[in-house]
C-alpha cells in the first residue's frame, strides 16, 4: 500500500516508527513505541517508510539515576537494591514532505523503578490520540518562491537557543535564500549588540518592560515560546523528588541557607537523607534573561530578595560560582555532588540532571514540563491582550511558578528587505514552527496569543 504524505496531524492515519537515536534505551523506547501503536485505534502501523503518512522519530535515553532498597543494609549495585531510571522521550511526526505535524516531549513524573520506558511511551501515544483530531498551529502554505538572497544576524538569550536552531534550520530549508543566524551569547549582550547596530535582531527573556527605554521605544517585541527556569541540583545518594520554596530558593542564591541539612530544607524534605554538607551554588555570569526570570519570580514572592536584590539580568551574587550561559550551568553542576544550580528546562534533560518542584501560589508542590508550562502560559493569555505578557507566578492550580516567556526583539529601523525576511519567518514561527515546540521541551503559545500575534506581524510588511 502506497500512502500519501499527511499534511496536517488530523490527516494522519499510517505511521512508520523511525530512530528514536543512538543513545542508552533508543532501541527500547522505539520497540515500545511500535507495540503501543499496534493496539491504537487511532492509528495503523506501516512497516516501511514509502507505506506510511508521517513518520515519528526522535530521541530517547534512559539512564540509572541511583538504586532504591527497601533494606537499610542495601548497598549500591547490590542483588537487593533496584535500580531507580531517569530519561526522556523526544519525538517528532513528520510528514514525508519534511513538514512537522507533531511533536512532543515526555519525562518521568515520578520516581519509577521498572516502568520507565513504558510510561514514557504511554505519555507519548496518550498525547498523540488526544490531539489527533485537533490542530495545534493552523497549517500554511510552503512557500519556495525565488526569494532575493538575504541574510540576518541574531543573538542573545541562551534559554530559546535550541527552538530557534531548529526553526532557523527549517525554515532554511523552506527559503534556501534566506540565511537566519542566531549565537547565544545571553539577553544582555544580544540587546547591547542590538542597541548598537551589531545584529538584526534579538532573543531576550527579559521582560520588554524591564530592558532600557530606549530598546523599547524603537523595537517590536514577539513572543516566540514559553519555557521553565529549573532548579537543578547533584545530590548523591538522594533519588526523591526534592522539594523548594521561594524562601528556600531565595535563601541558597543570598548564602543564609549554606548547607543540605538546613533546617528549612529538612522541614521540606523530611525523608532526605540530606547532608551536612555545603551547597555548592552556581549561577550564571553573564546577563542573562534565565536570571531575570529566577529573580522576577523571586522578588514577587519574596519580600526580602524584592527589596535587596530585585528582578536583574546580572545579579551581584553573595555566593557561589558563575558560568557563560545555561549550558555551563548545567555542565558544572552535572561534574559537581552536592551542587545547585539553575537552567532552562532542556539542558537539565541534556546533562541527566534532576530538577525540584516548586511550591506554587495555590501550595502546591509542581515539577516543570510541557503541561505544567502550559498552563501558566493559557492563564495568562486568557486576561490580557498584552503581548508582553508575564506568566511568572501563576496563580494557576497546575502551572510551575517559575514559567516564561521568550520573545525576539526586532529594530523598527530594519531595512524595508529585512523586515519583510523576518515577518515571513514570524508567520511561519507562529503557525508551523510552533509544532516543532513541545518535542524540545518548550509549551506552544496560546491559541489567543498566536492570533493577536499574526495580526501585530502583518504590520511589519
Amino acid at each position: 500500500m502506497q500512502a500519501q504524505s499527511a499534511d496536517s496531524l488530523r490527516s494522519v492515519r499510517r505511521i512508520y516508527v523511525g530512530s528514536m537515536g543512538p543513545y542508552s534505551g533508543g532501541d527500547e523506547l522505539r520497540r515500545d513505541l511500535i507495540r503501543y501503536l499496534k493496539k491504537s485505534k487511532e492509528f495503523e502501523l506501516a512497516m516501511a517508510p514509502d507505506q506510511c503518512d508521517a513518520i515519528l522519530e526522535g530521541r530517547g535515553e534512559l539512564w540509572t539515576r541511583g538504586y532504591h532498597s527497601l533494606s537499610p543494609r542495601a548497598r549500591k549495585n547490590s542483588d537487593s537494591a533496584e535500580p531507580v531510571y531517569g530519561g526522556y522521550l523526544s519525538v517528532r511526526l513528520r510528514g514525508k514532505d519534511g513538514e512537522i505535524l507533531w511533536s512532543y516531549f515526555a519525562d518521568p513524573r515520578r520516581i519509577t523503578i521498572h516502568e520507565l520506558p513504558r510510561d514514557l511511551v504511554d505519555e507519548v501515544v496518550t498525547r498523540l490520540k488526544q490531539e489527533h483530531n485537533e490542530e495545534t498551529a493552523p497549517a500554511t502554505a510552503v512557500q519556495n518562491a525565488n526569494d532575493a538572497p538575504a541574510t540576518l544576524r541574531g543573538g542573545g538569550a541562551t534559554f530559546p537557543f535550541p527552538i530557534y536552531q531548529d526553526w532557523f534550520t527549517s525554515f532554511h530549508a523552506r527559503h534556501p535564500a534566506w540565511t537566519l543566524t542566531y549565537a547565544g551569547t545571553g539577553s544582555e549582550n544580544g540587546i547591547t549588540q542590538l542597541a548598537s547596530g551589531g545584529l538584526d535582531f534579538a532573543g531576550s527573556d527579559v521582560a520588554p518592560a524591564a530592558l532600557p527605554e530606549s530598546v523599547q521605544t524603537n523595537s517590536d517585541f514577539f513572543p516566540t515560546v514559553a519555557g521553565a527556569v529549573v532548579l537543578i541540583y547533584n545530590l548523591p545518594g538522594f533519588n526523591g523528588e526534592l522539594h523548594l520554596t521561594a524562601d528556600v530558593i531565595a535563601g541558597i542564591f543570598s548564602g543564609a541557607i549554606r548547607a543540605w541539612n538546613d533546617p528549612k530544607l529538612v522541614a521540606l524534605n523530611p525523608s532526605a537523607p540530606l547532608s551536612d554538607l555545603p551547597i555548592q551554588v552556581f549561577h550564571r555570569s553573564d546577563g542573562s534573561g534565565t536570571t531575570y526570570a529566577l529573580t522576577d519570580y523571586l522578588s514577587r514572592v519574596n519580600s526580602a530578595w524584592g527589596k535587596s536584590i530585585g528582578a536583574k539580568a546580572v545579579v551581584q551574587w553573595a555566593t557561589g560560582k558563575g558560568g557563560q550561559g545555561n549550558e555551563s550551568v548545567a555542565a558544572d553542576v552535572a561534574a559537581t555532588p552536592y551542587s545547585l544550580g539553575y537552567t532552562e528546562f532542556i539542558y537539565a534533560f541534556n546533562h541527566h540532571l534532576n530538577f525540584a518542584a516548586v511550591r506554587n501560589q495555590t501550595g502546591r508542590f509542581v515539577l516543570p514540563d510541557l503541561l505544567s508550562i502550559m498552563a501558566a502560559a493559557n492563564w495568562a493569555g486568557d486576561r490580557t491582550e498584552d503581548l508582553n505578557l508575564s506568566i511568572v507566578n501563576s496563580p494557576e492550580t497546575s502551572a510551575y511558578p517559575i514559567s516564561t516567556m521568550t520573545w525576539i526583539v526586532l529594530p523598527r529601523n530594519l531595512p524595508a528587505d529585512k523586515r519583510a525576511v523576518m515577518a515571513t519567518f514570524l508567520e511561519w514561527m507562529l503557525t508551523s514552527g510552533q509544532r516543532q515546540c513541545s518535542g524540545l521541551g518548550y509549551a506552544p503559545l496560546p491559541r489567543n496569543v498566536l492570533d493577536r500575534e499574526l495580526s501585530a506581524v502583518k504590520k511589519l510588511r
